[in-house]
């Protein structure tokens, strides 16, 4: 069985389906649309481009064929290219070759690769077997009737006038803002005492009383006998602070310490944790197996490469990943000049 219709059964669920050494199909939704020289309403569908550039085998049509044939992945990918080498044959010896129900590929003047998609195609599930139907249109007649609506609902004047009314409205709506505001600042004893954390103009508050203490009595005060300290370096001093009560303070007056290090410890820079965004993109694969394979031998040539999160069905293995898009960009037109790839760029 050819693989025409594997891809057809692939573009109802994907939205990308590429064919290795040949190029990528892309489906773009296409909401309903009114022809209005036949009069017919077509529904919704999904429309079709291709991109020759889109090389690198995914792995999402082999795992398809590996799946409905029961086959190896390899040999999968062996009737993958054994197909292409016949469309390329036809390209050759025809010049056009065409996929029913995906369209018709042909060489142009500059001879590259070319799309022009088969209109009876649909690949929307929620749209399939739906038809374009007629659409009548309706004349008015005399005795049609004509939907008045009443005054109040009809806008007056012009839309400078009521963009004017509007900007006067707001205006006194913040005028009676900001009075409301001084009034209360005004309440509670000046903006200096204002907490405006509880601004609320339309709550009364209790009128706040405050008692002044009476004086403390004091207590008695101890005479304290006048001390000398000795010089540092004297150990532990006995010194009588009131004999009559016999309290005595016990002070170390050991060896001098060393003086302090005027050195500022300045914190280790850390690096800063920067968003990459900007992902180089060497394959998508539906088995996680096949993305391992492909992050080894890419950290095996030297790339920083990584996996991304699972996007959809397909597991997406990058080059690296790329803080801003112009290291993004130069780092994939290095990678497609070294031919280790036909990388492209997923900003996420």
């Amino acid at each position: 069985m050819a693989i025409e219709k594997d891809i057809r059964e692939l573009l109802y669920d994907h939205d990308l389906v590429i064919v290795p050494e040949w190029g990528g199909l892309l489906a773009h939704y296409r909401p309903a649309r009114l022809d209005e020289a036949r009069n017919l309403v077509h529904p919704p569908g999904k429309d079709l481009s291709f991109n020759r550039n889109l090389l690198r085998n995914d792995g999402l049509l082999a795992d398809r064929i590996s799946k409905r044939e029961g086959i190896g992945f390899d040999q999968a990918n062996g009737r993958i290219a054994a197909d292409v080498n016949a469309w390329q044959q036809g390209l050759q010896r025809n010049g056009r070759v065409e996929l029913p129900l995906i369209g018709i590929f042909y060489r142009d003047a500059e001879h590259n690769l070319q799309f022009d998609p088969d209109p009876q195609g649909q690949y929307l599930k929620d749209a399939h077997g739906l038809r374009p139907v007629a659409a009548v249109p309706v004349e008015r007649t005399e005795g049609t009737p004509v939907i008045t609506l009443p005054a109040a609902a009809q806008e007056v004047g012009t839309p400078t006038e009521r963009r004017t009314t509007w900007v006067w409205a707001a205006a006194a709506v913040a005028g009676l803002l900001f009075t409301g505001a001084a009034l209360w600042a005004y309440r509670m004893g000046g903006p200096d005492a204002t907490q405006w954390s509880g601004f609320d103009p339309f709550t009364d508050r209790p009128e706040r009383t405050y008692v002044v203490p009476g004086p403390v009595a004091s207590a008695g005060v101890a005479k304290v006998a006048h001390v000398e300290l000795p010089a540092e370096g004297a150990g532990t001093v006995t010194v009588d602070l009131v004999p009559e009560e016999n309290i005595v303070l016990h002070v170390d007056m050991g060896a001098a310490a060393a003086p302090e290090s005027t050195a500022v410890a300045v914190p280790s820079a850390e690096p800063v944790n920067v968003r990459a965004r900007f992902h180089v993109i060497g394959g998508c694969f539906a088995q996680p197996e096949n993305a391992d394979r492909l992050l080894s031998e890419l950290v095996a040539k030297g790339y920083p490469a990584v996996r991304l999160p699972k996007n959809g069905d397909l597991h997406p293995v990058a080059f690296g990943s790329y803080v801003d898009r112009a290291s993004a960009q130069a780092a994939m037109a290095e990678i497609r000049t070294s031919g280790d790839g036909s990388a492209w760029l997923l900003v996420r």
